[in-house]
């Protein structure tokens, strides 16, 4: 954690509330972000079947890709504000991991987006079809693989907008300087792959045209419906809790894999209660 001057309030309260919001954050980017990495792999797949994706749309679209796995790197390897360091955990939470390397510390993160993906694929779908059918309108060749392409755009779109949504949150929540939570917390963002991979679908369809009033709502309502799922308790924690059920091998022992399942249970049921 990056030193905090002790003039912006009691060193160990601010060092508190900042592991409290890690974990907010983590929640959160735990499922949104790695839901919009599954996205793009999927329409990634779509971009391979399109005519145009050869020469310098093929280059994009791999670099666009390579952005995500910096990305990962940078969590993984981080030298400050290290979220991923198996050795920086509290010894309340080390004692119930195993043996495991940071690698596998961000993969058990990264898992619970596989989860929420599954659960929230009808409204995924749902939002490829609104972007497909208003491309189709407007004449646009491949309308189902560019739809694809659309809609990995708009999971990043969402996933960045949640991690701004909850540093402000998180800021306000715990009394922590704006300015110190974006700092730590932006490592986080997935604006520089949402960049990347904006450029690599307008080389390969430059879709010169405005939305007409309906296609926007109907779109915008696909984009707030999966922004709404994204942040449910109950998928959030479920999807968690489907990670913690997968992932044993990264549990001292079936103990504390039971113990982690059952307090994340109370978390959501109390979360849900509370709502």
């Amino acid at each position: 954690m990056k030193t905090i001057p002790n003039h912006t309030q009691d060193r160990q309260q601010l060092v508190n509330a900042m592991a409290k919001a890690a974990g907010v954050v983590k929640l959160i980017c735990g499922v949104a972000n790695n839901v919009a990495w599954l996205v793009t792999l999927d329409a990634y797949d779509h971009a391979k079947q399109c005519q145009r994706y050869r020469h310098e749309v093929k280059k994009a679209f791999k670099q666009a890709i390579s952005e995500w796995h910096a990305y990962e790197n940078r969590l993984v390897h981080a030298r400050v504000n290290r979220m991923f360091h198996v050795a920086d955990l509290a010894e309340v939470s080390r004692k119930q991991y195993g043996d495991i390397t940071d690698r596998q510390y961000y993969d058990f993160w990264a898992s619970a987006g596989g989860p929420a993906y599954t659960k929230t694929k009808p409204l995924i779908t749902s939002l490829v079809n609104k972007q497909r059918l208003s491309l189709e309108h407007h004449g646009v060749k491949d309308a189902e693989h560019i739809a694809w392409l659309l809609t990995a755009s708009a999971s990043m779109d969402i996933a960045h907008y949640l991690l701004e949504q909850t540093m402000k949150n998180v800021a306000n929540d715990h009394h922590i300087p704006h300015n110190i939570v974006k700092e730590v917390f932006e490592q986080f963002s997935v604006a520089p792959q949402r960049k990347a991979w904006g450029r690599a679908v307008l080389l390969l369809e430059p879709m010169e045209y405005t939305l007409e009033p309906i296609e926007r709502r109907n779109i915008q309502m696909g984009l707030d419906q999966l922004a709404k799922e994204w942040t449910s308790p109950t998928l959030l924690y479920n999807s968690v809790l489907d990670s913690v059920e997968d992932y044993e091998e990264v549990f001292r022992t079936p103990g504390y894999q039971a113990k982690a399942m059952r307090e994340l249970t109370e978390i959501r049921d109390l979360t849900n209660d509370e709502l």
